[in-house]
């Protein structure tokens, strides 16, 4: 390892910095939390506009239109009562009196938004209604192909059937007037034992179809039982992904005012600390004091004692060694000079606020 890699090592473990090593996940969790009220939209539109569609009959456009502006204001609403809930959670360090309001209201909000984009994600993705439309669509279409096949040699059986009742009734009547022939009462026999197998060959036919029918059905509703259980895990799986949305947003909108609040704490702790904020703070005060809209490089400064009655009259209280001190850094850093026993202002007072918080190395 080189030196330098040691030293760029030493200063990101001992002089962390929250504000700045935290900045990218705060960026990026923001960037999701936006993502997910986009996300969140787009889930629970399918929910409302079928709702809308059920109840009002209303035009597409329409309701698609109210739909997103209504599911649009309740996650800006749910991102601003969070947002405030998080402040004043991290500010009180709990769920004290003064947090619960808040917490109550964000849960009632964040409860409507979390089911409206469950319902909708079951919505989107839930295709059972559909695969069972399909599946009886297909038997339907099968039976009746299949139905008119076995209609249509069904029908030619009995037209045989008919035309052998008429032989056999002829001869019947014949019989009636006449004594038959060997020959004409073999032919009764045989066309009757031909009858009974004909009408056997129907019913076999009719169970035949029957089953046939059957079979296919079973193989039909088998099969999109399957898709239904292959949908079903869908949907659990985009349950489970409108969840993670969800929190997504809240962990989002939580961290960004985490990251604020911590990073205002360290900053605070940071210069209560550094004396050199300490000074910035009174000399930035001070500038601020002497500088008025009217003054130009070249104007002289006001006396010392002048200052301090300046700064007494802005509610900043300062000792005399306070304005030498902060009149020689001055002098130093060349936002004055002397000429004698008297002081001008060298710098605007822009530069001048620039060139102090410079010389004291604030950030």
């Amino acid at each position: 390892m080189k030196y330098e890699e040691y030293n760029k090592l030493k200063k990101n473990i001992n002089e962390q910095d929250f504000n700045r090593d935290y900045s990218l996940i705060n960026l990026i969790l923001k960037l999701l939390s936006y993502f997910g009220h986009i996300t969140c939209i787009f889930l629970a539109y399918f929910m409302l506009s079928k709702l809308f569609l059920d109840v009002l009959s209303s035009n597409l456009v329409f309701v698609s239109i109210v739909s997103v502006i209504i599911l649009g204001s309740l996650e800006l609403i749910k991102r601003s009562i969070f947002d405030k809930f998080s402040i004043q959670f991290l500010k009180f360090k709990g769920l004290t009196k003064e947090v619960m309001p808040l917490f109550i209201i964000s849960m009632i909000i964040i409860s409507m938004s979390f089911y409206a984009s469950l319902k909708g994600a079951s919505e989107f993705s839930s295709k059972s209604e559909k695969i069972e439309v399909q599946g009886k669509e297909t038997i339907k279409i099968y039976n009746d192909s299949l139905t008119k096949q076995y209609t249509d040699d069904i029908s030619k059986i009995e037209n045989d059937i008919r035309a052998k009742d008429e032989t056999l009734s002829n001869l019947q009547e014949l019989s009636l007037t006449q004594k038959l022939t060997r020959d004409q009462r073999n032919t009764i026999s045989d066309i009757s034992k031909q009858k009974k197998d004909l009408e056997l060959k129907i019913k076999d036919k009719k169970v035949e179809l029957s089953n046939k029918i059957s079979k296919h059905e079973k193989g039909i509703m088998n099969d999109a039982d399957s898709k239904k259980k292959d949908n079903s895990k869908n949907s659990l799986l985009f349950i489970i992904i409108s969840i993670i949305i969800e929190l997504t947003i809240l962990a989002g909108v939580y961290f960004n005012e985490y990251y604020k609040f911590r990073s205002y704490k360290e900053f605070t702790d940071k210069i209560e600390k550094d004396p050199n904020y300490q000074k910035w703070f009174l000399y930035d005060e001070i500038l601020n004091v002497i500088y008025t809209d009217d003054t130009k490089i070249n104007h002289r400064l006001p006396s010392s004692k002048f200052i301090i009655d300046m700064c007494k009259a802005n509610d900043i209280i300062v000792l005399p060694k306070d304005i030498q001190n902060f009149l020689k850094i001055l002098n130093n850093i060349n936002i004055i000079k002397s000429s004698g026993s008297a002081k001008y202002f060298n710098k605007t007072k822009d530069i001048a606020i620039i060139t102090l918080k410079s010389h004291f190395n604030i950030e």
